[in-house]
C-alpha cells in the first residue's frame, strides 16, 4: 500500500468516525421530563439519533410524532422503543430487540438515559422497583450496547440529598461512601421496604440510591463517562398538585442530561459517577445545592 492511499484511508476513517451516529436511549419518553430531552436532543444535536423508551407502544409512536412536529429536520432520526423497566422480561426484549435492528454495529448506542420513574405516594418497594432497580435493569441489558467513551446519565432528584442530609451517620455513610458495595446498598434497600414505617420518604430514597450506585456503576465501567443529575423541580403528572410551576417545555430540565450525554465532561469527574445539578453543576449528595451556588469541589 502506498503512503498516499494510507493516508488516504486514514483520512476517511477519520473522518466517517466524526460523522457516526450518537445514538442515545431515553426511557420514560413518551411523556413529561423524557419527552422533553429527546426534543431538545435532536433539535441541538444535528449528529445524534434518538430511541424513545416507552412503556406503551402506541403512547410511545405518538411521542414519536410531538417530537418529529417540534422538529421536522429530525425525520429518520427517531424511532421508538417499547420497555417497561421495572420488568425484567420486557427490558431484555428491548436491548435485543435493538441489538437486531442494527446488526452491523456491535455497539449501536453512544450513551443511556435513565429517566423512567414513578412520583410520590407509592409505596416504597414500588417505588424502587422503578426509580432504582428499573435503572440498574436498564444498565444491565443497554450498557453491553454502548460505545467506548460512550455515556451514562442517571436521572436522579434534589429529593435524595435531601433523603440523606437527615440520616444518622451510619445510614449516611451507605449513602455517600464510594466503599458502600451494591452488597451493602441493595440490603439497606430492603430494609426499608420491609418497614411499614418510611413510606413518606419512597421516592427521596429512590434517588439516593440511583445517586450511590452511579458512583459504582461508574466504577465498574471506567470506559464510559456515568454521572447522574437533577433535572429540577418540573411540573410533571408525578409532582401535579405538589407546588411545581414551570411544565417541562417551559424549563431547564434537559440542560443537565444533555450536558452529561453529549458535554464535555471534564476529568477525573467524567468517570467518577458524580452528581450534577439542574444547571449543569457537580453538587454533593447528602445537601440540597440550589442553581447558581458554588459548585461542590468534594470528591
Amino acid at each position: 500500500m502506498s503512503r498516499l492511499l494510507a493516508l488516504h484511508l486514514c483520512l476517511l476513517a477519520t473522518l466517517t468516525a466524526a460523522g457516526a451516529v450518537r445514538r442515545v436511549l431515553v426511557t420514560g419518553a413518551n411523556k413529561g421530563i423524557g419527552l422533553q430531552i429527546c426534543k431538545k436532543i435532536v433539535a441541538t444535536q444535528p449528529d445524534a439519533h434518538v430511541v424513545l423508551g416507552s412503556r406503551s407502544a402506541s403512547r410511545g409512536e405518538k411521542a414519536v410524532a410531538d417530537v418529529l412536529a417540534s422538529e421536522p429536520s429530525a425525520a429518520g432520526r427517531v424511532e421508538m422503543l417499547q420497555l417497561d423497566v421495572s420488568d425484567e422480561a420486557s427490558v431484555a426484549a428491548a436491548a435485543s430487540e435493538l441489538a437486531a435492528r442494527y446488526p452491523s454495529e456491535p455497539t449501536p448506542l453512544h450513551g443511556l438515559c435513565n429517566n423512567a420513574g414513578v412520583g410520590f405516594g407509592r409505596s416504597i418497594r414500588e417505588t424502587l422497583a422503578t426509580n432504582f432497580y428499573g435503572s440498574v435493569r436498564c444498565c444491565a441489558h443497554f450498557v453491553p450496547l454502548i460505545e467506548a467513551e460512550g455515556r451514562v446519565c442517571n436521572v436522579a432528584s434534589a429529593s435524595g440529598p435531601n433523603f440523606v442530609r437527615g440520616l444518622d451517620a451510619e445510614q449516611k455513610a451507605i449513602f455517600t461512601s464510594r466503599a458502600t458495595s451494591w452488597e451493602a446498598l441493595d440490603a439497606c434497600l430492603q430494609r426499608y421496604a420491609e418497614s411499614t414505617d418510611y413510606e413518606g420518604v419512597a421516592y427521596g430514597l429512590s434517588k439516593a440510591a440511583v445517586n450511590q450506585w452511579t458512583m459504582q456503576l461508574a466504577a465498574e465501567h471506567p470506559q464510559l463517562r456515568v454521572n447522574s443529575c437533577s433535572p429540577g423541580y418540573i411540573l410533571t403528572d408525578l409532582t401535579a398538585g405538589m407546588g411545581a410551576t414551570k411544565r417541562p417545555e417551559e424549563s431547564n430540565c434537559h440542560v443537565a442530561p444533555l450536558y452529561l450525554l453529549f458535554g464535555d465532561v471534564p476529568h477525573p469527574e467524567a468517570n467518577k459517577g458524580r452528581y450534577y445539578g439542574s444547571d449543569a453543576v457537580r453538587s454533593p449528595i447528602d445537601v440540597y445545592r440550589g442553581p447558581g451556588d458554588p459548585p461542590y469541589e468534594g470528591d
